[in-house]
């Protein structure tokens, strides 16, 4: 439903000196959503098992899957993106919220994230369809542009209900997937009465307290490369959720020219940036995990200019020929600041003990 992991969880890398001895925890990971999804629970509830708790969040995962997948061709909005009316269609209050951010950020990025860019996606070969022998004309493109468009979407709060302007909109709401997993997760958790977890879906990280060794949770930032995982910095997280998008692991090359995933509404094509990744830490899985592709989308350029002037705490790894550049904003070196020790405030990454 989403891209390939671009975050990593690095137990190993602490973010102090500190020697504590590890506390009881426990671990679960599987597939969901055409990835992966990875849990870890510190100082569980009396009573809480690894079994358990794999049962809980596949089943929340599950429920997630059956309102806003596009693979699963009887969840809620692959019916709504096959009922061809253009009344007022009811939907759960659950899709109509997952909806109403991908508008939210749709508007504050003006466009470039685009929850309807569905036909785009699907004709480049990274939807629901196998990818085609060949790339897409521009009659095909323009043909997919015209069903492209945000503002073909109208939302009613009281009661739920979406309307399409055309009937053939195809709504995609998978670069909100993984982070509305991951927040539906945490909730669970929370209601479960557990403290200090770290809930991850492919490139989204949702976490809470510490981990088994009283720190923050410690995530790596990978280098935007093809060929191999490398850490590019740690960031840690806590009560905070963490995404990074990028273009070095859904892509394929076609004549010598790589295409990425990131499809940019305004050109109908994958977006051609020096920008390798993009992460954003904020309080809701789902808006970091919008963010970060809206990003990408914008660039290099537009991106950094965007979260400045909303206070948004993002870092941007901008590819210099053979070398990367991490581009910082001010909420975002504000953040690491508080966070962690000042001797490490400039980011620079402990190697594992």
């Amino acid at each position: 439903m989403g891209p390939f992991p671009v975050l990593m969880t690095l137990g190993a890398l602490l973010l102090s000196g500190c020697g504590e001895r590890a506390v009881p925890s426990i671990e679960i990971e599987g597939p969901t959503m055409g990835t992966y999804y990875s849990v870890k629970v510190a100082r569980p509830p009396v009573g809480m098992t690894a079994d358990a708790l794999k049962l809980a969040v596949e089943s929340v995962l599950d429920r997630v899957i059956a309102e806003i997948s596009t693979y699963e061709p009887t969840s809620e909005l692959s019916r709504l993106n096959a009922n061809p009316g253009t009344d007022w269609i009811p939907v759960s209050p659950e899709l109509h919220a997952v909806v109403a951010e991908g508008l939210r950020i749709a508007e504050l990025s003006d466009g470039a994230f685009d929850i309807t860019v569905g036909p785009l996606v699907n004709l480049w070969g990274f939807g629901p369809d196998a990818r085609p022998e060949e790339l897409p004309t521009s009659e095909q493109i323009q043909a997919a542009r015209e069903r492209v468009g945000w503002r073909k979407l109208e939302l009613r709060a009281s009661p739920p209900a979406i309307r399409k302007t055309r009937g053939d909109v195809y709504i995609d709401l998978s670069a909100l997937g993984e982070g509305y997993g991951a927040d539906r997760v945490a909730a669970d958790l929370d209601a479960r009465g557990v403290a200090d977890y770290m809930v991850a879906v492919a490139g989204t990280i949702r976490a809470k307290g510490l981990n088994a060794k009283a720190q923050p949770w410690a995530i790596a930032i990978e280098e935007p490369l093809a060929d191999r995982r490398a850490v590019h910095r740690i960031v840690p997280v806590s009560d905070r959720a963490i995404s990074t998008s990028g273009d070095y692991r859904n892509f394929f090359v076609k004549d010598g020219k790589r295409y990425s995933h990131e499809i940019d509404p305004a050109t109908g094509a994958p977006v051609e940036r020096n920008l390798g990744s993009a992460t954003v830490v904020g309080e809701r899985a789902i808006v970091v995990d919008g963010l970060a592709t809206a990003f990408m989308v914008l660039g290099e350029q537009r991106a950094p200019a965007l979260a400045d002037s909303q206070g948004i705490a993002a870092y941007l790894i901008v590819r210099d020929g053979d070398a990367f550049r991490g581009v910082a904003t001010p909420a975002f070196d504000a953040y690491l600041a508080r966070s962690m020790p000042e001797e490490r405030a400039a980011g620079t990454a402990e190697q594992p003990e």
